[in-house]
This record gives structure tokens, sequence and C-alpha cells, in this order.
């Protein structure tokens, strides 16, 4: 650059060098989205048309803030790189984050660009996992206990942060009672008894602190109808025995198939019922036994007289009491299903 000096009748040039040129500096768009926790880097775009931008000062600045103009105007350096032209950096939080990045050249002019970008609150993941029964592999038997958890749910922006859940029972597309489920104590369970059959949908929606919810997700499974029990197992193994009057004698179911009531379950008892009868004789009425829910009768010696032909009976009623008035009172099996027992009849000889 060149002055002009007038002094007498001389007018002289002197040059000063040439002029500076401010820097000028954009900050890029990002190629990703903005997620709390999830590192991020900014970019700009610098040019300087006096020198290389290597020789530039650039400071920045990132926060949570919705107004650049309210953020540091001196832009401290918060940034995580070792290039003066990107800005790594994590969000904490969602919501309005202001970047501003400043650029000084060496001669002290000075460039500032701002922009605010959105750091998205991602939705959690609701999770639903069984805890009784171990599976469901098919039709479950009526008043069956479930048990669901939602514990494995998560949030994406804050993996310890606090979640809430929202449980959904219906059968047959009708809403059952939410008061077991979940209890008060125990939100991330939900644990009921599916008592009668149907379809069933379980529903899990979890929200996160700032009420971002999670798509739903569901479990699905079916109550058969409850089916009637079978004596399967039972002591003397033949229907048509002899005994001796002068000794004691048992007669004992040793097992029952029941979808609802086996026997013996896993903790060697039942729900279920067993009714004792006997009759003199093959016809008539039966005279019904002390009322017991045991799976055996003892008969002590001498309670029959040698050459008796006696009938004992023994019915087992699961919780659902089928009548069993439709059986032939003569028979000696009941089978409201055909080839399942719910009484067997022995014929014994007493000698």
């Amino acid at each position: 650059m060149a002055t002009l000096l007038a002094g007498g009748s001389t007018n002289c040039l002197i040059d000063t060098g040439p002029i500076n040129m401010p820097p000028t500096v954009q900050i890029d768009d990002l190629n990703q989205s903005l997620n709390r926790d999830k590192p991020v880097i900014f970019t700009a775009t610098i040019h300087d048309p006096d020198q290389s931008t290597d020789s530039l000062n650039v400071a920045w600045y990132v926060g949570a803030n919705d107004n650049c103009n309210k953020a540091a105007t001196t832009a401290p350096q918060n940034c995580n790189s070792q290039r003066n032209d990107l800005c790594s950096y994590t969000p904490t939080a969602p919501g309005p984050l202001c970047v501003i990045v400043q650029v000084t050249d060496r001669y002290g002019a000075k460039a500032t660009a701002s922009r605010v970008f959105t750091v998205q609150d991602q939705p959690p993941t609701a999770v639903i996992s069984l805890i009784s029964p171990a599976v469901i592999a098919g039709p479950l038997p009526p008043s069956s206990s479930l048990s669901f958890s939602a514990a494995s749910s998560t949030d994406p922006d804050d993996p310890n942060g606090s979640l809430t859940f929202g449980w959904t029972v219906t059968q047959n597309g009708t809403s059952l009672s939410a008061s077991t489920c979940p209890s008060p104590q125990t939100p991330a369970i939900c644990s009921f008894t599916a008592a009668t059959p149907g379809a069933y949908h379980v529903q899990l929606i979890a929200t996160d602190p700032s009420q971002m919810k999670s798509a739903p997700i569901s479990v699905d499974f079916v109550i058969n109808e409850d089916q009637p029990p079978c004596i399967v197992g039972y002591s003397p193994a033949s229907l048509q025995t002899m005994a001796s009057a002068g000794e004691d004698n048992s007669f004992i179911v040793t097992s029952v198939a029941d979808d609802l009531d086996p026997y013996p379950g896993s903790t060697g008892s039942t729900l279920g019922t067993f009714t004792w009868w006997y009759r003199v004789g093959t016809t008539g009425g039966f005279q019904r036994e002390v009322p017991q829910v045991s799976n055996r009768l003892d008969v002590n010696a001498d309670f029959f007289a040698t050459g008796d032909l006696i009938q004992i009976r023994v019915a087992y009623q699961d919780r659902v009491s089928r009548p069993l008035s439709s059986c032939d009172q003569d028979a000696e099996t009941c089978d409201l299903v055909p080839g399942c027992a719910q009484w067997v009849t022995w014929t014994v000889q007493f000698l």
C-alpha cells in the first residue's frame, strides 16, 4: 500500500505494505445426528486471504445454550482435537447446543461464527424378560402364574437413568385389572395368574425422565381350556384283584395326569381331591368313606370277611370339579374323555 505525502512542491509516495484482510470462518453442516453421550466432530471452513490457515489461532466454544449470543464470546477452548479446524465433543444432555468458533490472525484480526444444533433425546428400548415359567413353548394350563420383568430395558441417553414402566394385560382383547401388574413395590415386574382360557397379550412401554416413550413390546400366549384329570397309576395294578381278609390292605393312586393339578406334583402335593367309596357286591349304591384328600385308602384286617366281594372306588377331581354323575355307576372307570379315567373301581374278592 502507498501513502501520498505532500510537502512544498514535491509529492512523495511511501510504501506502507499490504492491507491486512481478516479471516473468514463458517461452521459446517453435520453428517450425523447429535445424541447424548455420543461423541461428535464439529468442523469449520476457515479462510485467510493473507496467510496460511495453519498460522491462525482458532478457539472453539461448545455448550448447552439455545442462544449463542448469550454464550461466551471469547470462545474458550473446550474441544478434544489436535487440529484447529476440528472440535471433538460429547454432549451430556439433550436439547439445544451452541457452537462458536473464533479465528484470529497474526495481526489480531478476528472472525467469529456461531451455530445452534439440537442434541436428540433418544427413546428408551423396552425389553420384556420372562421370569416364570422359564419358557412359553405352547398353550398353558388354566390358573398358570406368570411373571415378567422390564429390568433389562435401556435408555441410550442415560444408561444409569431411571425409567418408568407402563404394563397392559388383555385377555381376548379386553383389558384386565391392573391391580397386580405391576405392584407398587416392584414396578418393573408384572405378575398375575391367568385363571381362565383365552388369548393373552402383555404389553410394555418404557418412559425416560424426559417423558420420551419407547416403542411398545409385547408377549402373547394362550391359556387352554382345562382338561379332565386322568388316573394313570394305581395299586393294586389290576382292577380285578384278590385280598386276604385277615390282613391289612391298601389301595393307592400313584399318579394322576392333569394340566391343572397333577399328582404327584413337583412338591409331592396336589390341589386336587381324592374321594373314596365302597359297596358290597357289584350293584347298588356306593357307601362313601370318610371324606379325605389322601391318595390312599387303608383297610384294616377283618374289616371285610372272607368270601366278601367288595368294590372299592376312588375318584380324582381337579379344581374345576366336573360332575361325574353322567358316568355309568356300574362301570369300572369314569371316562369323561375316552381313555381318561376320573375314577377307577377295584373289584376285590376277599379270601
